[in-house]
């Protein structure tokens, strides 16, 4: 384990040597380093001893050695006292507790099996990364699986995690830093493709994978600035892919990326997947103030059936300084 720390503290010297296109993968801790200051071992003990758990080695390793919050995929690694990120299912009482799915080809039906007889399906992990919307990345603390790293989507229980095939916290964050070096930029280093500008758009606009389209819009992210090429198959698949992911990720690469992204994702949000809808509702907030772009759509998401597109759109028009009306 010594010989992973010492690569991992290189890798990170190294990598925060090198332009940043995207800030927000490069998020820093209180005090602008890049990391947080190690954990004592008496400050880790004590936080066991209030929870009744024993922190995974690996990750133990890294608060003791490395940092504690900071630099990592997607909105950075909280620090180990804001391991609660909102208010999601993974309550302090029930930090210790079993965590009992395992990463076997029967994760569906096993976690359809245990959300049917356990109230709080993530128990017994607590979040290390906030992806962004109610999309986190949780280390599980407890179980067959313990030590292990999955994504969880807290605001649609009914899907399934999707575990990171790395076995321990050590491993998955010095091979989060090794993706960085190669132009490949994206945070979400799992979500990624190598491929030139070409094979990516390819890619998305064939492949009969969502898996794999959802990682060439995500990956395009990281190819500044976008090509016509890139954009027209972003804004294509934004349209019309059958998978919500693939939208998803589409209008986040468009809404980083391209600054007239405003008129293509006001017309995601008469997506028929409320998630999508949302999700084009938050990105609009980021890069337009212009009512005239996105009003009468957002207004009639007002009265939208699922209560987080509502709340978006209220978001929206209030920071917009305009009134359901359509009136400053």
């Amino acid at each position: 384990m010594d010989d992973i720390v010492a690569r991992i503290r290189s890798k990170l010297a190294a990598a925060c040597t090198e332009p940043v296109p995207r800030p927000r993968t490069f998020v820093r801790a209180p005090g602008g380093r890049r990391l947080g200051t190690p954990l004592s071992e008496e400050r880790v003990v004590a936080y066991e001893a209030r929870h009744g758990v024993r922190l995974p080695r690996s990750y133990r390793t890294f608060l003791r050695e490395i940092g504690n919050g900071g630099i990592g995929p997607d909105c950075g690694l909280l620090p180990l006292t804001r391991w609660v990120a909102h208010d999601i299912p993974t309550a302090s009482q029930q930090l210790g507790s079993v965590f009992a799915l395992e990463p076997t080809d029967s994760v569906a039906a096993d976690w359809a099996r245990l959300r049917n007889v356990q109230n709080n399906s993530y128990a017994g992990t607590f979040t290390v990364v906030h992806r962004g919307c109610l999309e986190m990345t949780l280390l599980i603390i407890s179980g067959p699986a313990r030590g292990r790293l999955l994504d969880a989507n807290l605001g649609d229980l009914a899907t399934p995690p999707v575990f990171h095939p790395q076995p321990d916290f050590l491993t998955w964050y010095e091979e989060w830093l090794d993706a960085l070096p190669d132009g490949a930029l994206a945070p979400d280093f799992r979500n990624q493709r190598r491929g030139c500008y070409e094979e990516l758009i390819d890619i998305l606009a064939n492949s009969g994978s969502a898996c794999e389209r959802r990682a060439a819009a995500y990956t395009l992210g990281g190819r500044q600035p976008l090509t016509d090429g890139a954009r027209d198959a972003l804004v294509q698949a934004l349209a019309d892919d059958p998978d919500r992911g693939v939208r998803m990720d589409a209008a986040r690469t468009l809404a980083e990326f391209d600054s007239d992204a405003a008129q293509v994702l006001a017309s995601a949000l008469k997506d028929p997947d409320h998630w999508v809808r949302r999700r084009a509702l938050v990105h609009l907030l980021q890069v337009s103030n212009d009512e005239t772009t996105y009003g009468a759509a957002a207004r009639e998401l007002l009265q939208d059936e699922n209560p987080n597109v509502r709340m978006a759109a209220a978001d929206l028009l209030g920071r917009a300084g305009w009134t359901s009306c359509g009136h400053r």
